[in-house]
């Protein structure tokens, strides 16, 4: 309802009045915080001002808009007493009913959002006001890049690649958008206005040059600016549909052709302002809006137009290029694309060393350009000449920075190509899939001819429009050009070929080179394809079409041959068994040794799988193992024949996942909002945050605490931190020295120990990544018995509805556990309420009777009866391949609140009236990335949830619940979401506080105090600093200790003499094979830590303990980002971990490659003097590069080597 303010004094503003109703509203007299039906918020309302016809602030009145029950209330307060008063700067207010209502939308606003504290609102404004008033004229727009000068490469200088005038012709500007935090210079031309758009996070430094003909402020870049483009009438270019009728801007990947040619490889800014004063207001209003880092004052900075990306040098580059061994050009063009080199180094400078280095190690040559590339990242302070002579020096064989890499891996060339750049990475290790594997088998060099190739934004994330920035155009243009088009890269032309979903979802794919095949003859991106199955009932739907395709390029591990013969199809059972078959127990185990033959510590530590997922002749899903088979037998269904394959007898059965350990439960952001939003007390929560929080505060008490934070987080594992803390535990050895244990006083485990700390609280903090205990993540499968039944067996025990069967084993050597009694069940993300519901687990199933599941272990069995399954019930899951949440024995997180699960009804799909092309496919993957809005409805729901007082069943939510689903679909229907039209808006336009977790540069004034169970969990976590010491973790610095001398090596080296029955050499400072294998390892590891890096600067590389961990500890405001390359980063260590394994385990290794299963006993033993020996001339190093690191890795092999020896004894 509104009531009329009168007398309003004319010095107050509307904020004055908002904070004088609110004392009043939110005061003892007028608000009960035990009401539940508050759901324990202060009341929201609305002041809107009388406009006065004088020109003045206001008329002396307001309006004051609240709720009808809010409203009544003030009035019976106001009634009775004349001391029951709203008082403004000393006045009484008089407050009169005028029984007006107010609009539907701001009743709901009122009835539901969170108020927002004025002050807050008044500040935010305010910064915003003064922010637009100021807007700069500028005279000159140029585009360079920095470099050094031959003589004196400390001495940096300017090159202008680029330049535009404004003091003839047309006219420039300089401003600052508060709201977005970044940075805009318009140029305004007859037809179109232009505009460069620097966000402050991408600004690295910002120089004031003011010392020849006007200010200057130069800004050096981490990577380009975004460019953006609108018309006068505002027509979207070339007749393109823009996505919404607010969209009225376009993004460009540059200002105009000349400036095209030079963006690819300089983006740093030069920008004269017009008027001298200029400077110091824009200064000024930088601080006000916190822009960091500051504008500094530099001494006169040499710019000069020096013409190195001209066309006729680019041209004469790229000839040069298509002389080299592709290898090798990729790497040097890898160092002109990313600003390493100019054309003046290359062609002036290094052309005839690096001709020489191509010469003189051939097709080895890359290995040692690959590092040229690091070491210019690391040493801008060193000519370039310089730089090639010193990592030629240091690194004379180069066959050794060779790596053996894991079976089932390859070295891949990766491609990121963005709005104006096209960026070389690489190789890294990289996953296989069958078309790589297929021909690397014919041919180990083809795999070299596939690279992948990922579409990114200038700073790497994955593209966001915002506000009235329209992306369809350039999209088309950009990503879609360079699909259809393909590219050409080290004298190579490359077209596309595929993708799996995964790498659809971060916007990569697979690029291939047209080559020769000794088998195949010539092979091309269509030729492969053609190879991969039937597709023609696929043609009209490209979407699908594509979605097939993509099943070769799963990364899968090869397995086991299975005939054609020993496959059949079965009956569906309903709706419930989509995705999901058999296997005969006998077919499981010849799986599972071949995967124990290449993985031996596989058959120790895990249990053997109940399920797989596959892929095999163009079916996939997930086979559980069904006990009444016989031989070696698959049945499967219909649901998961994706399309035909013709004339082939015999496949392998590819492995896309084992499902041989009971994956921990996690509390996440949407789990938690939803629960919350069902009744679940904030208490409960809490709870569960503290007891994670004690694990990891006193993880450093023990190594065994170390080692279960370790587990809990995945952390360490390529580095078998976790073994070895284990068997230095067994060893007697701790953290602190006590009755029965000696102190290991490392500081490396130390560092690690903070480093794990502060990774651990970070995603307890910004995730809500909170453990469950006793609950399970596990694949679903189906009760088969209903089958068992159709095939007329009897006396079958089947689940009935609302009952699902769990038994998990952790460890061979563990016992099985049974699930009984009521637990929740949900599969993520948890966006609508209903995708959790409670069920109940059996238990142990009866013994006599016929039973399917009465042997599967770590899965989760489904009931196959009913008119809907389950899995369906759960966010749309079905059963092949998605994993669910059980969460048992934790009754406090069961809901009070029921809600019934989403109707997910099958969408439509696109089709085509002509049967689709390669173009059709490539058309779909930029409407795909055009369209890819999952994480920004995610992020909008769970906002807009925290806002409202419904929470989760706010109608906001419910819609965008529906979006999800129908987002998560888009991938295989085609259909996209459309959000400009349908996109809910948030109840206000702050955020809560928990929100502002990775947001780089995060101002306060942003954001409100959420009330909600996420913003206490929020503000429960303090952050552990990595540099800081730990309390209770005594450490001895590199040095201190005699070598030998400290507490491990002590411990060791009785038990390696007792293993080996003799006395080894004590371990000397002079061992020219661990100085070679520790020269290998410590250049692999340099690379390692500046390739996956999340930031473009010579000084962002990670550390050795965020490498040793597998973690990046970087923020980042898209952190699938970061999870993607610090997944990448992993799996590249391992790698390098299982090569420096092989070069000390003698059987380990061979001319064919890496081995396996082949070490024996003598290999071992070998193995264990070799590592002692490397460990104790680490120990005479401890002032090297990376020793630390590699230190642990030789204590692995040795603990490794006992183990298998005999085995060091229990403490």
């Amino acid at each position: 309802m509104e009531l009329d303010l009168v007398h309003v004094p004319f010095q107050a503003d509307v904020y004055d009045v908002r904070r004088a109703v609110a004392s009043v509203l939110h005061g003892p007299d007028l608000y009960d915080p035990n009401d539940k039906s508050n759901k324990g918020r202060v009341p929201n309302l609305q002041v809107v001002m009388g406009v006065s016809p004088t020109g003045l602030h206001h008329n002396n009145t307001a309006i004051l808009r609240v709720t009808k029950e809010v409203g009544m209330r003030l009035l019976r307060w106001y009634r009775e007493s004349e001391n029951n008063r709203i008082v403004v700067h000393g006045e009484a207010l008089v407050v009169v009913n005028n029984h007006r209502n107010v609009t539907p939308h701001v009743a709901e606003i009122l009835e539901k959002a969170f108020y927002v504290d004025p002050d807050l609102e008044k500040r935010h404004n305010l910064i915003e006001d003064l922010a637009r008033l100021v807007r700069l004229r500028t005279t000159q727009i140029q585009a360079g890049v920095w470099y050094k000068s031959s003589n004196s490469p400390t001495d940096q200088k300017f090159s202008i690649e680029y330049e535009r005038d404004f003091l003839r012709h047309g006219a420039a500007y300089i401003s600052v958008v508060y709201e977005h935090k970044l940075i805009q210079i318009d140029i305004e031309t007859e037809e179109i206005n232009y505009f460069i758009l620097v966000k402050f996070s991408n600004i690295r430094k910002l120089h004031l040059d003011d010392n020849d003909g006007g200010p200057v402020i130069i800004f050096e870049l981490y990577t380009p600016p975004n460019f953006v483009q609108q018309n006068h009438n505002n027509r979207a270019p070339d007749g393109i549909e823009r996505g919404g009728k607010y969209k009225t801007r376009d993004r460009i990947c540059a200002l105009d052709d000349a400036h095209a040619r030079i963006a690819p490889y300089a983006h740093h800014l030069r920008v004269r302002l017009l008027e001298p004063g200029d400077i110091k207001e824009f200064e000024k209003i930088l601080i006000l809006v916190e822009c960091e880092p500051r504008l500094i004052r530099v001494p006169r900075v040499d710019a000069q137009p020096m013409q190195f990306f001209s066309q006729p040098k680019i041209n004469h580059v790229q000839r040069w290029f298509r002389t080299m061994d592709f290898k090798a050009a990729f790497q040097i063009e890898g160092c002109l694309r990313w600003g390493l080199l100019n054309t003046q180094d290359l062609l002036s400078t290094l052309q005839g060393p690096i001709e020489k280095v191509i010469h003189e190690y051939g097709d080895q040559a890359n290995e040692l350009l690959r590092l040229l590339s690091m070491e210019l990242k690391m040493h801008q302070d060193e000519t370039s000449s310089d730089c090639l002579a010193r990592v030629r020096s240091e690194h004379h064989d180069i066959e050794k920075l060779k790596l053996h890499l894991p079976v089932g891996t390859f070295s891949c060339h990766h491609v990121v190509i963005t709005p104006s750049r096209i960026l070389l990475e690489g190789p890294y290790t990289t996953q296989s899939n069958r078309v790589i594997r297929h021909y690397q088998s014919q041919d180990p060099t083809l795999a070299e001819r596939f690279i992948r190739v990922e579409f990114r934004d200038e700073d790497h994330l994955a593209y966001r429009w915002d506000g009235d920035v329209d992306g369809t155009w350039f999209l088309h243009k950009r990503v879609g050009g360079i699909l259809r088009e393909g590219f050409e890269l080290g004298g190579r032309a490359f077209e596309y070929l595929g993708y799996s979903m995964s790498a659809l979802r971060e916007h990569s794919v697979w690029f291939v080179s047209p080559f020769r095949d000794p088998v195949e003859g010539y092979v091309t991106a269509e030729t492969i394809r053609s190879s991969l199955g039937d597709f023609t009932k696929f043609l009209r739907t490209p979407s699908k079409y594509a979605a097939r395709i993509a099943q070769a390029f799963t990364a899968t591990d090869r397995s086991v041959k299975i005939l054609r013969s020993q496959c059949e199809e079965q009956p569906e059972l309903g709706p419930h068994t989509d995705g999901v078959g058999t296997i005969s127990l006998e077919l499981s185990n010849k799986i599972w040794a071949e995967k124990c033959r290449v993985s031996p510590k596989l058959k120790e530590s895990r249990v053997q799988p109940s399920a797989y997922q596959f892929r095999f002749l163009g079916y996939k899903g997930v086979v559980v193992v069904d006990h009444q088979l016989e031989g070696i037998k698959m049945r499967l269904r219909e649901s998961q024949r994706k399309f035909p394959v013709h004339n082939v007898e015999e496949a392998e059965f590819e492995i896309s996942g084992s499902f041989d350990y009971p994956n921990p439960v996690h509390l996440n952001r949407p789990a938690v909002m939803a629960l919350d939003s069902r009744g679940v007390k904030t208490a409960a929560f809490l709870e569960l945050q503290e007891k994670v929080k004690a694990e990891i505060y006193f993880a450093g008490n023990s190594l065994d605490s170390f080692k279960e934070l370790l587990a809990s987080r995945g952390l360490g594992s390529k580095f078998h931190l976790i073994p070895i803390l284990d068997q230095l535990s067994k060893l007697g050895l701790d953290t602190e020295d006590s009755n029965n244990k000696k102190a290991i006083r490392s500081a490396f485990f130390g560092r690690l120990l903070r480093y794990s700390m502060n990774h651990s609280l970070r995603d307890v903090k910004f995730k809500a990544r909170i453990p469950v205990p006793e609950s399970y993540q596990l694949v679903g499968v189906a009760d088969e018995g209903q089958a068992y039944i159709n095939e007329g067996k009897e006396d079958v025990y089947t689940l009935k509805e609302g009952r699902i069967y769990v038994c998990v084993q952790k460890s061979p050597n563990d016992p099985p556990i049974y699930l009984k009694g009521t637990c929740l069940i949900s599969r993520a993300p948890v966006i609508h309420p209903g995708d959790a519901q409670c069920v109940y687990a059996i238990g142990e199933p009866p013994k006599d009777q016929l039973c399917f599941f009465r042997d599967l272990k770590n899965v989760v069995v489904l009931p196959a009866v009913g008119d809907r399954s389950l899995a369906s019930c759960l966010a749309g899951g079905d059963l092949d391949g998605d994993t669910y949440d059980i969460y048992y024995a934790n009754p406090q997180l069961l809901p009070a609140l029921q809600a019934e699960p989403a109707k997910y009804e099958a969408g439509a799909i696109r089709t085509l009236d002509t049967d689709a092309t390669v173009d059709g496919i490539c058309d779909f993957i930029v409407e795909y990335i055009n369209s890819d809005v999952m994480g920004l409805l995610a992020d909008r729901h769970i906002v807009i949830a925290d806002q409202s007082k419904d929470g989760v069943f706010d109608r906001r939510c419910m819609k965008l619940a529906e979006l999800c689903s129908r987002a998560i679909d888009y991938a295989k229907n085609g259909v996209p979401v459309d959000i400009y039209n349908n996109l809910p808006k948030p109840l206000i336009r702050f955020k809560p506080d928990w929100h502002k977790a990775e947001v780089t540069g995060a101002r306060e004034l942003d954001y409100y105090y959420s009330d909600r169970a996420l913003g206490y969990l929020f503000r429960n976590i303090n952050l552990v600093d990595p540099g800081e010491p730990i309390n209770g973790f005594p450490t001895m610095s590199a040095g201190s200790i005699a070598p030998m001398e400290d507490a491990i090596s002590c411990a060791l080296a009785p038990l390696v003499q007792r293993t080996l029955n003799v006395t080894p050499q004590a371990p000397g400072a002079e061992n020219s094979q661990a100085e070679e294998l520790h020269a290998r390892f410590a250049c692999e590891m340099r690379y390692i830590c500046i390739a996956y890096t999340l930031v473009d600067a010579p000084d962002g590389r990670l550390k050795e303990e965020e490498v040793v961990l597998g973690t990046i500890l970087a923020n980042c405001t898209q952190p699938r980002w970061r999870s993607d390359r610090a997944y990448q980063m992993r799996l590249h260590t391992e790698g390098l971990l299982h090569d420096i394994r092989t070069w000390v385990i003698p059987g380990t290794i061979s001319e064919e490659g890496p081995r396996t299963d082949s070490a024996s006993g003598e290999d071992y033993r070998a193995g264990l003097l070799t590592a002692w020996a490397i460990w104790g001339w680490a120990q005479h190093h401890q002032d090297k590069e990376f020793i630390e690191s590699f230190s642990l890795v030789m204590l692995g092999i040795v603990l490794d080597c006992l183990k298998y020896l005999g085995g060091p004894p229990e403490v």
